[in-house]
């Protein structure tokens, strides 16, 4: 190396963010597919207790309207972390990707609680580091 050559960089920003932002992206339309499922089956009075053919109580609770409820939310939070993680990926609003991460954390709020977790970590970690802020920024915030 001579003095004029610049040491091998690490991977860029944009390339830093891709792979959490797919995952993120993953995770949000597994989501909403069973979110969109759960709402049908919730429409049509498809129930836990119907299902194991009784009246069981307290497991009709995730039916009717508190399920559709629950649905609902579950494609909003969706949406969300969907529009938060093609943000995150075009290096457009950190605030928007940051919460996107954050939300696909929280276990019965995120479409997917078993993959948000792990990917919603590796996102903050990957959102934290200081280039990437900065790439974020000289993009216009």
């Amino acid at each position: 190396m001579t003095q004029f050559e610049s040491p091998q960089m690490g991977p860029s920003p944009a390339d830093r963010v891709k792979g959490p932002a797919i995952a993120l992206l993953v995770t949000a339309i597994i989501g909403i597919v069973l979110a969109l499922l759960g709402l049908l089956l919730n429409a049509l009075g498809v129930t836990v207790g119907a299902a194991e053919g009784g009246d069981q109580g307290l497991a009709n609770m995730a039916s009717g309207g508190v399920g559709v409820a629950q649905s609902i939310v579950g494609i909003i939070v969706g949406v969300v972390i969907l529009m938060g993680a093609l943000k995150m990926k075009d290096l457009q609003s950190y605030g928007f990707a940051m919460t996107a991460a954050i939300l696909a954390m929280i276990p019965c709020v995120s479409p997917c609680c078993l993959l948000g977790l792990p990917f919603g970590i590796w996102a903050i970690v990957i959102l934290s580091n200081a280039e990437v802020k900065a790439a974020f920024q000289s993009k216009g915030v």
